[in-house]
């Protein structure tokens, strides 16, 4: 498969993931299919009682549209991940109203603001923090995809660019981990010999090594579970479920699917290892419960990736790509040029 039907459907996978879920984000897998009348598998108009509320159907939400930024910088700059793009990427969201004005979270404004003044963002000053026990969301790994389809298989480089790239907004030892994780599946999925084997295994190990660089760099931690140690149990999950129900039902009971990475990104990894193609993973993650945009952004990135831009329904590819005014077609052939 050529690198660049991969890269474009490593990118597809994602919007499709988040405009699809965003929807369905917050309720419980019950909820969705009671309110929903089953699960969700098209692009719809989303409720009023979500953050998505008069969105079009197939238009996405920050998760995507963060990353779009980030992919746009990573193109400017000819592939060379510096600290500063990650500061430009934010900072060019955080001026796109369209988004930042309805899903920046006031964490991620605090920080932005901090950044548009020059000055350093550390909430242990703002708030006499000893950790940063709330700041472990899944903010960095939702839109890292980008700097996975960047570097491939040279995962140390990955880690240390996701740690440029993220640590402006998201610098705790769990964020980075998280967000290493699901760069680093990426870019093994990217590779022709991959194996969802393989891939869980790359996410391994950026959790595990993004972990430890964090801790090395940061400096920041986050008291949290192991994030390696639970890919390595929502493998298991995956795996061993018999079902699509019960594949959900097991990952939402057991390793959860909230905004904390350590629910998030493992959840995804239990879902990749417990479907056969990027739509069913896509579905999954919209139907799962809770962060469902999250999870179904950063799954769809993974799976598009390995599988390639084939793999995603053409109905939802020509629905996103119409009503997202985003040149994702041009980006993706640049980026494939720096591969």
């Amino acid at each position: 498969m050529k690198i660049k039907d991969k890269i474009f459907g490593g990118i597809m996978g994602a919007l499709v993931g988040d405009a699809m879920g965003a929807p369905t984000e917050m309720r419980t897998r019950d909820q969705i299919i009671d309110f929903f009348s089953g699960y969700v598998k098209e692009f719809i108009n989303p409720p009023d009682d979500v953050f998505a509320k008069g969105r079009l159907p197939g238009q996405v939400t920050d998760d995507f549209s963060i990353a779009y930024y980030l992919l746009k910088e990573v193109v400017k700059d000819s592939g060379l991940i510096t600290s500063e793009l990650g500061k430009n990427a934010i900072l060019n969201w955080a001026d796109d109203l369209e988004y930042s004005s309805r899903f920046a979270g006031p964490t991620t404004m605090m920080a932005i603001n901090k950044l548009r003044e020059n000055l350093e963002f550390d909430p242990s000053k703002e708030f006499g923090l000893v950790n940063y026990n709330n700041l472990g969301t899944n903010g960095a790994a939702m839109k890292i995809f980008p700097v996975g389809l960047l570097n491939g298989r040279d995962f140390d480089k990955t880690i240390i660019d996701v740690i440029n790239v993220c640590s402006h907004t998201h610098f705790t030892n769990a964020a980075l981990s998280g967000a290493c994780a699901i760069a680093c599946a990426v870019g093994e999925a990217l590779q022709d010999d991959s194996t969802i084997d393989s891939i869980t295994d790359a996410g391994i190990y950026g959790a595990k090594h993004g972990n430890l660089k964090a801790l090395e760099i940061t400096k920041k931690i986050c008291a949290g579970p192991s994030i390696e140690r639970k890919i390595e149990l929502a493998k298991e999950i995956g795996k061993s479920s018999n079902s699509f129900d019960q594949l959900l039902i097991d990952i939402n009971d057991i390793i959860g699917c909230g905004i904390w990475v350590w629910e998030s990104v493992p959840a995804v990894f239990g879902i990749i290892n417990g479907v056969d193609n990027t739509m069913d993973a896509i579905y999954a993650g919209v139907n799962i419960g809770n962060d469902t945009d999250t999870i179904a952004t950063m799954a769809g990135a993974i799976l598009g990736a390995h599988f390639g831009i084939d793999s995603i329904d053409d109905k939802f590819v020509e629905v996103g790509l119409k009503v997202n005014d985003f040149e994702l077609k041009y980006l993706s052939d640049e980026l494939s040029k720096l591969i």
